[in-house]
């Protein structure tokens, strides 16, 4: 589940919900200015924009959004017209990651199709390529505490959207290599907040309230304690692909162990 950052007309909003139901959480947006300062603050991975939507198209505002923020997806919605035809093209040279006629290919499906391809070159690719072959039940279990870090799982609420008993999932983590659950939500809100680290203009401190950590310093605490390595140097080092990395790594280590019980009880009060 992605957030997804939305500067559309009413009808075609109504589309978007339609096509993501519950798959991505949509936060609506007033204005060019609005839309950045949400992507900016929240933890957006992909923003949906109608060009047009303030009659002329805003070059200047979509190469700010794309300076800022280059690790953010931007799908551009459009009612096409002859005139606008000029436009899409120069649009299509600011870095645009896809692209969606109105009444032409917004049904569901292809809507779903674009948003997933323009995912793909996002934070859940990376994720999604190292998790192969692995349990299916621990692939999910992955992919939920990184696509969903932005909703602050517990242990029982990601057991519950398994639909399977929290004693069970981990057990099937702990067989597999994979650390407790309660770990494992913490490591993807670590990967989630490097890859929004990866666009300088993001602070530590606003990534660290986005992802609901008590505070700047206790989202700095956790780097250290997991990562050994501060949120300044999670970016220097490659952001997500780092921490993706030294999961994985983890996970692969003979010495790899369960938290202390005590470690246990910070890192249930922290998620």
């Amino acid at each position: 589940m992605a957030v997804i950052a939305a500067l559309l007309t009413h009808s075609q909003l109504q589309r978007l919900h339609v096509a993501v139901g519950e798959r991505h959480d949509v936060v609506v947006c007033e204005s060019w200015a609005d839309l950045t300062n949400v992507c900016e603050r929240q933890p957006v991975q992909l923003a949906m924009v109608d060009l047009f939507i303030t009659g002329d198209a805003p070059f200047e505002q979509l190469r700010y959004l794309k300076q800022r923020l280059p690790r953010l997806a931007i799908i551009v919605y459009v009612a096409l017209t002859l005139e606008r035809a000029r436009d899409l093209f120069d649009a299509g040279r600011q870095g645009i990651d896809g692209l969606v006629i109105q009444d032409r290919d917004d049904s569901p499906i292809e809507m779903l199709r674009a948003i997933a391809l323009a995912e793909s070159r996002t934070l859940a690719d990376i994720v999604r390529r190292s998790l192969s072959g692995v349990d299916s039940l621990v692939y999910d279990a992955v992919m939920l505490a990184v696509t969903r870090a932005h909703e602050r799982h517990s242990s029982a609420s990601l057991a519950r959207l398994l639909n399977i008993p929290r004693r069970t999932l981990t057990q099937r983590l702990a067989r597999a290599g994979y650390p407790p659950p309660v770990r494992l939500l913490t490591w993807g809100r670590l990967i989630v907040a490097a890859h929004l680290l990866e666009d300088g203009h993001r602070s530590a401190e606003r990534v660290a309230v986005s992802l609901g950590f008590p505070s700047g310093s206790a989202f700095r605490n956790t780097c250290q304690r997991y990562l050994h390595a501060t949120p300044t140097q999670m970016r220097s080092r490659g952001g997500a692909a780092y921490v993706v990395r030294a999961f994985f790594r983890q996970m692969q280590s003979p010495s790899h162990k369960l938290p202390s019980p005590r470690m246990a009880r910070g890192l249930a009060l922290a998620v």
